[in-house]
């Protein structure tokens, strides 16, 4: 790839004159691209020196890595591919980046990639998927990131993996550690998965001296002293209390870990030496703790703070200098979620994301080179074309369950609307391991533009809301999860804020279950619903699920269902064995390439619904998989989604 220089690309404006207006007190109906157009810049990320920035955006219609050098404000386009794209990436010294590619069908094309900061010294390191197959390859290998050595110039650490054309043979999930040469694209093998490590974490130097495993229900936590230690057993304890491992700082004998404190998780320190939890760092009343790994300084190894997710994103710092530039941003920017991407090595330049729920948002610097007198610049917006101004306020909402269980959950409600008697679109979240969040959403705005309520309830299953409520999720598909989301309903047209004779629900994977599962067990609630490559036979769900057998069948039956002892329960919970409850018209879409949800479930479900005469549409694209990615076909299923819910919602 040689050196490229480009001026910044700036979309058009998507035609935004051409949106129409809807009757007076309501907000503007605007097109199906401003919500699904892909952002114009991905990511952004600082070298660490400081002194350029590294961006995915686009070029002749494709996305490409390109970089900026600071000083000139200079740009220099590293990629210039017309068939893959880049989706990832990451600096690895000041001159040189890793990064990945999707395919045309927005799949990872499986290929990793290095190349310097001006487009030099372009490398393949592993080739893709389609040139594997091409070379006559039956075995299927995949290189992802482990560790950048952002000191070692041109050498990485890698977690290598190789399985079948599916990846579902039980060796596919147990990966080794590789160091790979980024010029050479020469490996060397430091680690070795001995056949059950699904996890490794390495200590500040860069030495592998965390792995985790996990035998049916116990996650086990693995040591050792150095690279050439045997691993030894430090912790194992039940995979729904048990400790995550997240990292270390200054103190190698010290390992950062998320671990029960009453209900809800903190962080902890986990003393290696006495294989012992040591002093809690922090935790919040209401909310699991951490969202990942701590921030640690990269220039002193000292933990600087915590990412958690509450109500809203937060970072809550320990150390001074960070509270006190987290104050000089959020004073700039109020009212905006703003979340440090990262710093120089230096720690004198910062890059922020700036967002909310009614913009993707922006990236800023702040240069605190001068302590005295720090500059923040605003470096482009991500989706110029969105204006807040147009988009619906979300806010947290709380109710309490028929049993008494407290459930949380986000309430948009439509830009203009005086908040009373309004239709109601209950969008239940995927997972069911998993949770809503505050922030920017494309389905949200898109629907509460249309003058729909959106109910986003994190039900009993969710996580982040501590054990208690995780747990009482367990084996409840169908069942006091779906209560939860009836209650909700319940509880906002009881508040008169949503009209009874005006629900819908949509969600996607557990959510479009959750969809069905409305529709079937609470037909009376619902005027139509959405099921977007939701699951409908849960047999099948537990039967072909991609993951290691010898964990896989233990979780399932502790989660959802034993498939030997509870069958009935399996066909009772089960969508397609509950068709004749149905009332109301289903819109369903489905990917051809699915491997989580494979596109049966829908013809299945399209069946019953037929023999029921329940009007319905099954949508199955080919080359998409759990989501539609191909810009086109998120333009078409949206505009289905618009038309059926302006049918059947009135």
């Amino acid at each position: 790839m040689k050196t490229i220089t480009i001026p910044i690309m700036r979309a058009a404006a998507l035609g935004l004159a051409l949106a129409w207006l809807a009757p007076l007190g309501q907000a503007e109906k605007l097109p199906i691209e401003t919500f699904f157009k892909d952002p114009e810049f991905n990511r952004m990320r600082l070298s660490p020196d400081g002194k350029w920035l590294a961006a995915i955006a686009p070029r002749e219609g494709k996305n490409n890595l390109l970089t900026i050098r600071l000083s000139d404000r200079k740009l220099f386009g590293c990629t210039a591919e017309d068939e893959n794209e880049v989706y990832s990436f990451n600096w690895i010294s000041n001159e040189r980046m890793i990064f990945q590619m999707k395919d045309r069908n927005n799949f990872p094309n499986g290929g990793l990639y290095a190349v310097n900061r001006d487009g030099s010294k372009s490398k393949v390191l592993h080739p893709s998927f389609k040139t594997s197959r091409e070379f006559g390859s039956r075995v299927f290998k995949v290189m992802d990131l482990f560790d950048p050595l952002t000191d070692e110039d041109e050498y990485i650490l890698v977690e290598v993996r190789k399985g079948g054309g599916g990846f579902r043979e039980d060796r596919a999930f147990y990966g080794n550690i590789v160091r790979l040469n980024t010029l050479t694209a020469k490996e060397k093998r430091v680690v070795f998965n001995r056949g059950d490590i699904l996890q490794f974490v390495a200590d500040r130097d860069k030495v592998v001296r965390i792995g985790v495993a996990q035998h049916g229900l116990t996650r086990t936590v693995l040591h050792r002293r150095d690279s050439e230690s045997d691993w030894e057993e430090v912790y194992s304890g039940d995979f729904r209390t048990a400790i995550v491992p997240l990292g270390f700082g200054k103190n190698p004998d010290i390992l950062y870990v998320a671990a029960p404190n009453g209900d809800k998780k903190a962080l902890f320190q986990f003393d290696l030496k006495e294989r012992k939890l040591g002093r809690m760092i922090f935790a919040h009343p209401k909310f699991d703790v951490p969202a990942g790994p701590p921030i640690v300084s990269d220039k002193t190894g000292k933990v600087l703070g915590v990412r958690y997710e509450a109500d809203r994103p937060q970072t809550y710092w320990f150390d001074k200098d960070y509270q006190e530039y987290q104050a000089i941003i959020d004073n700039a920017l109020p009212g905006m979620a703003n979340d440090i991407k990262n710093w120089s090595k230096k720690e004198d330049r910062i890059l922020f994301h700036s967002h909310s729920e009614k913009t993707i948002g922006s990236y800023y610097l702040l240069d605190i080179s001068n302590r005295k007198k720090p500059k923040l610049e605003k470096l482009l917006d991500l989706a110029e074309w969105i204006d807040p101004a147009k988009m619906s306020p979300m806010k947290s909402i709380q109710y309490t369950a028929r049993d008494g269980l407290i459930i949380h959950g986000y309430l948009t409600i439509p830009n203009g609307s005086d908040g009373k008697n309004l239709p109601l679109i209950v969008h239940p979240h995927g997972g069911p391991s998993a949770r809503d969040y505050w922030g920017w959403n494309k389905e949200v705005q898109f629907l509460a533009n249309r003058g729909y309520a959106v109910f986003q309830p994190n039900f009993r299953g969710s996580t982040g809301y501590g054990t208690r409520l995780y747990t009482a999720g367990f084996r409840e598909w169908g069942g006091k999860m779906q209560n939860d989301i009836t209650d909700g309903v319940k509880h906002l047209i009881a508040e008169g804020i949503v009209d009874a004779g005006r629900v819908g629900i949509y969600g996607a994977s557990y959510g479009g279950y959750a969809t069905m599962a409305g529709l079937c067990f609470t037909p009376e609630l619902y005027r139509c619903g959405i099921n977007y490559v939701g699951v409908t036979d849960i047999d099948l769900i537990l039967k072909e699920y991609p993951l290691p057998k010898k964990i896989n069948d233990a979780i399932d039956a502790v989660m959802i269902a034993d498939r030997k002892k509870d069958k009935g329960w399996i066909k009772d919970r089960s969508i397609q064995n509950n068709i004749g409850n149905v009332k109301a018209p289903v819109l369903m879409a489905y990917g051809m390439d699915d491997w989580r949800v494979p596109p049966k479930h829908g013809r299945i479900l399209k069946r019953a619904l037929d023999r029921n005469n329940i009007p319905n549409k099954l949508i199955i694209k080919a080359n998409e998989g759990h989501g539609y990615r191909n810009e086109d076909n998120v333009f078409e299923f949206y505009r289905e989604v618009d038309a059926f819910l302006e049918e059947h919602m009135k």
